[in-house]
């Protein structure tokens, strides 16, 4: 293992030819974002709509495989597919900065061509290995090695909601995390050995253990100084720009404007630069690492060739600079003048704000009520007497301390029981009260329909019959996790308004639903294009950090559902009510690095 200061050499490294390296970054993430993931994308509902398959999610993975095998069995193909793109991605990659480094004067097509070939000389021992490789390491590759084609492969956050319970939970979740991490490090080399030694993904593995046995905190504390590096200067920018903007703010309008338009698109190129800057580094630090004999030999013809081209490429390169730069332009101008951007409408989750009472009670309602939500999102189970109790929880142990579920007892014995969260308590409310309360309250519902095998088999004709005309007239709104509930009310009382809850985004469902509850964490803007583009409307849960719901703003979600009601509620009056440019160029800044962080590299 060679001890030469390899962070320091990948900075001169990149510093020599940053704007090359840049390029090359910016090049593969807008093929992968405007080309690869839409086709994917598209492949993928082409798929659903041929087999009639109308979601894909972790509910209907039974039904996807006892009755659409066919289905099944093209999706895996499309998976495999996707990963193989996913390494030729870090094979571009490898291949492009290596190029560059050493001055091969290799074109762009060249590069992908050799990436190509690369994936040929895959066995497929290798590529079940490279499969199971980035699930081992996924905390280290969501950080650097990361990619638009595995950008859904998070967890979701309802698992985090659930974990959040127990300590001992949050201790194993944290030392798997902590394990894993520290695998990834270990294992850190394997990605360049396999691509650039054509080495098999065992001996890679192996060899990446021993030339790491020693040096894992080298490479942690490299991370670590990229990532500050990362976010202390965009920090340090932002807060420039932003006493910049505050003094033209206080000019004439026209001159604040022009100003705002330039200090964001400095922001945004910053961003694509020091995207490019923190993968590049990473990469060369891992290529440096290596011994020079075990990195291929270049040929004559490659690494002599004149560079006939030069002024050619460099027009093509001044070209796509001034077009990107018009783009930016453009798109700040109408964002600055919050053509954008649509209001989203703030939903209570489960009737609190911020803890004020028990969820789902009705003195949490008439407290929440107050402040003026939206909507207030509420739940209910059917009871053993066929009636509906607002209860989110299957078993009651968690809130009243009784070993039972809703369908075990009668709304008579349910109304009885008492409820404790947050020091509050309540007693259980039936639906029925429920609604009256909101309705003296003057606040509209989103009704969670939460469904068990022990219902009773007229259980949505019931609701429907009880409480259709009632809803529509409080202009009240229906949600459910079970899709037979949706198709039956789009079927039986198609005057509802009904929206599909989505844990997870895999693909764009083929529903008649007016509506997507999606969980935030793999909610993108693709899946709401798509969603506005059928007249269809997205709501955002549970969403409650800050940063977070200025994320679901700038993806223009129809609605957001928080635990937090009151800091929804100031962060929209920061964003909409006549913000300055300052402000909305903090935002903006904001957004920028968490799309950063979440894809790769920034996207209007």
């Amino acid at each position: 293992m060679k001890r030469k200061p390899l962070l320091r050499r990948a900075f001169k490294t990149f510093f020599r030819n940053w704007g090359a390296y840049t390029i090359l970054v910016v090049a593969i993430n807008f093929l992968m974002l405007g080309i690869v993931v839409p086709l994917t994308t598209f492949f993928t509902g082409l798929i659903l709509r041929s087999n009639g398959v109308p979601y894909l999610s972790y509910t209907n993975v039974g039904w996807l495989l006892t009755k659409k095998p066919v289905a099944v069995g093209e999706l895996l193909i499309l998976l495999v597919i996707i990963l193989a793109l996913v390494f030729w991605q870090f094979a571009f990659l490898l291949f492009g900065i290596q190029n560059i480094a050493k001055k091969q004067n290799q074109h762009l097509p060249g590069v992908a061509w050799l990436a190509v070939k690369n994936l040929g000389h895959l066995r497929v021992g290798s590529f079940l290995f490279f499969l199971g490789y980035f699930i081992l390491v996924l905390p280290l590759s969501d950080i650097y090695l990361n990619s638009p084609l595995l950008s859904k492969v998070q967890m979701p956050a309802f698992i985090f909601e659930a974990v959040d319970k127990s300590w001992l939970l949050i201790s194993l979740v944290g030392l798997v995390y902590l394990l894993l991490f520290y695998l990834g490090i270990r294992l850190i080399e394997v990605l360049p050995l396999m691509i650039l030694n054509r080495q098999h993904g065992f001996a890679a593995a192996k060899r990446s253990w021993q030339m790491t046995r020693h040096n894992s905190w080298r490479f942690f504390w490299r991370i670590v100084v990229l990532g500050a590096i990362s976010v202390l200067t965009t920090t340090l920018l932002s807060g420039v720009l932003y006493q910049v903007q505050v003094y033209f703010d206080q000019k004439d309008n026209v001159v604040a404007f022009i100003s705002a338009v330039i200090n964001m698109g400095l922001l945004s190129i910053w961003q694509y630069i020091i995207g490019a800057f923190s993968l590049v580094v990473f990469i060369l630090v891992l290529i440096f690492n290596l011994d020079d004999r075990d990195l291929p030999k270049l040929s004559p013809a490659v690494a002599d060739r004149p560079n006939r081209h030069r002024y050619r490429r460099r027009l093509s390169a001044a070209f796509l600079v001034l077009l990107f730069l018009g783009a930016e332009v453009t798109f700040n101008a109408v964002y600055l003048q919050g053509a954008l951007l649509n209001r989203p409408l703030t939903i209570s989750h489960r009737g609190v704000d911020n803890g004020n009472g028990v969820q789902n009670t009705i003195p949490a309602l008439n407290k929440t009520s107050r402040e003026k939500p939206d909507y207030v999102e509420m739940d209910i189970h059917e009871t053993k007497d066929q009636q509906f109790v607002v209860m989110h929880d299957e078993n009651l142990k968690d809130l009243a301390g009784v070993n039972k579920a809703p369908h075990q007892l009668t709304l008579k014995q349910l109304i009885k029981l008492k409820v404790h969260e947050n020091g509050h308590s309540a007693h259980i409310a039936g639906f029925d009260q429920y609604l009256s309360a909101a309705e003296r309250d003057h606040q509209k519902l989103l009704v969670e329909i939460k469904t068990t095998k022990y219902d009773s088999a007229n259980m949505l004709q019931l609701f429907i019959k009880r409480y259709e005309k009632r809803l529509l007239r409080d202009h009240d709104r229906i949600h459910s996790l079970d899709y037979h509930v949706i198709s039956g009310l789009k079927k039986q009382a198609p005057k509802l308004f009904v929206s599909y809850i989505l844990p997870f985004n895999f693909s764009f469902p083929e529903t008649k639903a007016n509506a997507y509850t999606m969980e935030e964490t793999t909610l993108n803007q693709e899946f709401v294009d798509e969603a506005h583009d059928r007249h269809q409307q997205v709501f955002a849960w549970t969403v409650d950090d800050d940063d977070d719901m200025t994320r679901m703003i700038f993806l223009n979600v129809d609605g957001i559902i928080t635990d937090n009601l009151h800091e929804l509620q100031v962060n929209l009056e920061t964003t909409f009510d006549h913000p300055s440019y300052a402000q909305r160029l903090l935002i903006y800044s904001n957004e920028l690095q968490d799309v950063s962080d979440s894809e790769g590299m920034p996207q209007n």
